[in-house]
């Protein structure tokens, strides 16, 4: 069954043109405005011949848009207040567009009533159109896409909190990451600013109430759960959750509700309390909050002689940046940003700073597996990143021999999955960074098992399809 499912009828056509139509005035509105005020200039005093006439279709769209929302409005699953609002408004532009076409043909253009009427026209619109956005898209819907240098003068809610855990397993599932996801892909259209289908998915109690046919959520059964079932539908599906042309859930949240649903929708319950398979761990290790690495920390307590200058000219001369650690320290940081055609061939270069060179960024370069056994050689290595690089892995095991190694980034390469196994050795590795990389769960599983401490980051994880995992669905022909 589709909960949800209304019958068609004329009021309800008549009601759903509203979005088209509501469009009308407010073009055609505009359009009068920018030619009455151009019609004040005597260039293009011509132009006011048009205005009355588009004045009268501006009001006549707008009774018609105000009609068509009224029988919107009977579909119900709006919040009362925010919707009476939005109403009323409707009808005074409707009204004050007919005022304004009769003070036209009385004053015309020169009187100064009508060029304040015409910004107050303006903003009646601009008012009415916010509360019509938040209606449909949810109230913060305009000030969320505020650029940086407005959006300190506005206070707005965000959902992106930092997380209440420190670690996954501690992490309570429905709290800190089931109602994460909801908030951010589901609650604009299912609140009590926009109560959708009678269904508000703002908390758990209100999810288990259900919507204005029943319940959507069916205790360890997410095949039979219509909040979970409308997931899988097609997208031109019109019961399709998130409706078409909105973002949809990535197979990582669609995983992590199956789970939850499954296990009975607990609240309360953290992730280390609830039975967990492969597929979830794997989702789950790429939602572990990252320990921040400070650089510091990743510089030795020891001292060293200061590097040769030679040395650093070599590096400096092919497009290399060479700098120090930090204030009176001999360690150094090595970034290739401006060399992207350091390769192989160039590789040897760093061999005289091994015993100063902590932090490398050969990202985008021209290495390649070849170049493994010298920066194996690099025993000092703490932070190395290979980003964007052509290395496949064959010889990722070189680097092992980097026994100080704590950050290593080997995303957009085509490292696989045997080559990163065989890191397992680097006992001190805390963060790996992987994305772009077609990783299995088991690798990741193993490789944090392996090293105790590690933090993997997928950047972007996608689930691997299982035979064992998919579900036909058949549709019941009449």
């Amino acid at each position: 069954m589709i909960l949800l499912d209304n019958s068609g009828s004329w009021t309800g056509f008549s009601g759903r043109m509203h979005p088209v139509l509501v469009h009308l005035p407010i073009g055609i509105l505009v359009a009068a405005i920018i030619l009455l005020l151009l019609s004040r200039r005597a260039r293009w005093q011509s132009l006011q011949a048009a205005v009355p006439s588009l004045l009268l279709l501006a009001f006549l769209s707008a009774v018609t848009s105000c009609i068509t929302g009224y029988l919107l409005s009977k579909d119900g699953g709006y919040e009362e207040s925010l919707l009476n609002t939005h109403f009323y408004l409707g009808i005074t532009v409707a009204v004050s567009s007919g005022i304004f076409w009769i003070c036209w043909r009385i004053l015309r253009r020169k009187h100064l009533l009508i060029l304040i009427y015409s910004f107050v026209m303006l903003s009646l619109i601009t008012i009415t159109g916010h509360y019509g956005g938040s209606l449909t898209h949810g109230d913060n819907y305009l000030t969320a896409a505020l650029p940086p240098a407005l959006s300190k003068f506005v206070h707005q809610p965000t959902n992106k909190a930092t997380p209440a855990f420190k670690d996954i397993s501690d992490a309570r599932v429905y709290e800190d990451l089931v109602q994460p996801v909801l908030n951010t892909r589901c609650v604009n259209c299912h609140s009590q600013q926009k109560l959708k289908g009678g269904l508000q998915l703002e908390s758990l109690a209100l999810i288990r109430k259900g919507g204005e046919n029943g319940p959507v959520l069916k205790d360890s059964l997410p095949e039979e759960s219509e909040i979970y079932k409308r997931l899988l539908l097609a997208e031109e599906d019109e019961h399709r959750m998130p409706p078409k042309g909105k973002p949809s859930l990535s197979p990582a949240e669609t995983e992590l509700l199956y789970w939850w649903i499954a296990n009975g929708a607990p609240a309360g319950k953290k992730v280390k309390d609830i039975p967990k398979n492969t597929r979830i761990q794997a989702v789950l290790a790429a939602m572990q909050p990252a320990k921040a690495i400070d650089q510091l920390e990743t510089v030795p307590q020891t001292t060293v002689a200061a590097a040769a200058e030679s040395a650093i000219a070599a590096l400096t001369a092919k497009g290399l940046k060479v700098l120090p650690v930090g204030a009176n320290s001999n360690y150094l940081s090595v970034s290739a940003f401006t060399a992207p055609t350091f390769g192989d061939k160039d590789i040897h270069l760093l061999l005289p700073l091994k015993t100063q060179l902590i932090w490398l960024d050969l990202s985008d370069t021209q290495i390649s597996d070849q170049s493994l056994e010298t920066l194996g050689q690099l025993q000092q290595l703490t932070r190395l990143t290979l980003k964007g690089t052509p290395i496949k892995g064959d010889q990722l095991r070189q680097l092992n021999n980097c026994r100080q190694l704590m950050y290593l980034n080997l995303g957009e390469t085509a490292v696989t999955d045997a080559a990163l196994v065989s890191l397992k050795q680097n006992k001190k590795l805390q963060q790996l960074y992987v994305n772009k990389l077609k990783i299995s769960a088991t690798t990741v599983q193993q490789l944090t098992q392996e090293i105790t401490g590690l933090k993997i980051d997928t950047g972007g994880y996608r689930l691997p399809v299982l035979a064992s995992d998919t579900i036909v669905y058949h549709k019941q022909m009449n």
